[in-house]
């Protein structure tokens, strides 16, 4: 998945999300909410009325403390009036995006027939060498790599070709399923990263469905095995976490890359 599918994607989202909003904010009370702030000495004091604007005209009415339900309503309102402004204002930008953006992958560049292979493996040899030499991958359920990724490769789900695709981007080698001897069982672990900067491995593992009771046991053995082993979270390793109503964000992803490896 390429920079320009994601962002199609998340279109696809918003404009989904933008039309529930909509819908829900139809069925809100047509006044608007204002606030104003009234100091007595060292007292502040915020003080609510309902707007309503018809034919160009403004209508204000004072919103006493015994009417909370209705004041609470229009918070509601402004709360997701606001939402929606943002996220028609994302939606602009990601439109703006997909229509403008030119996919020129620099990886040709790498190709092995390329003129300029030798000159830009020569920079960085042990980088490069590292992460196309052959590793001891996992050849388990095959039949679940069915989501593309950098590098012509296929891999389990999106969000690991999320982290696959930042990854690539910023130039980081990683193995995809790289088979360790984790305290001392063989275990596929998601990516190993070798680290531009300094040359040492991390390893990246992403807990993709922890609303499932019975993954929960996974989690706890991969985890304890790793710490046992001496991989420990935010020093040589990275844990990330998603269930069905959580996915793994874009923008986090991209955080902790950059904070450990750029």
């Amino acid at each position: 998945m390429n920079h320009t599918e994601i962002y199609i994607e998340r279109k696809l989202e918003l404009e989904a999300s933008i039309k529930k909003l909509e819908s829900k904010l139809a069925s809100m009370p047509k006044e608007t909410l204002v606030c104003y702030k009234r100091k007595t000495g060292e007292k502040k004091n915020y003080l609510f009325y309902k707007q309503l604007k018809e034919n160009g005209k403004v209508q204000r009415q004072y919103l006493a403390r015994k009417n909370k339900v209705e004041t609470q309503k229009l918070a509601k309102k402004l709360y997701c009036s606001r939402l929606l402004q943002d996220m028609r204002n994302e939606l602009k930008c990601i439109n703006y995006y997909i229509e403008n953006r030119i996919d020129n992958d620099p990886s040709e560049l790498m190709a092995t027939d390329s003129p300029y292979r030798e000159l830009l493996v020569g920079k960085t040899p042990s980088l490069t060498e590292w992460e196309y030499a052959p590793y001891n991958k996992s050849t388990e359920y095959p039949e679940q790599l069915t989501v593309p990724a950098p590098k012509n490769e296929m891999m389990r789900s999106k969000s690991e070709s999320t982290i696959a695709q930042i990854l690539y981007s910023h130039g980081i080698p990683y193995h995809y399923e790289e088979i360790h001897d984790i305290y001392g069982y063989p275990m596929a672990t998601d990516f190993t990263i070798m680290n531009p900067k300094t040359g040492k491995i991390i390893l990246w593992e992403h807990f993709g469905r922890c609303d499932d009771p019975r993954y929960q046991g996974t989690v706890d053995f991969k985890m304890y095995r790793y710490i046992r082993d001496g991989y420990l979270p935010g020093v040589n390793f990275i844990a990330t976490y998603e269930d069905s109503k959580h996915p793994l964000d874009y923008v986090l992803a991209e955080e902790i890359i950059k904070k450990f490896f750029l």
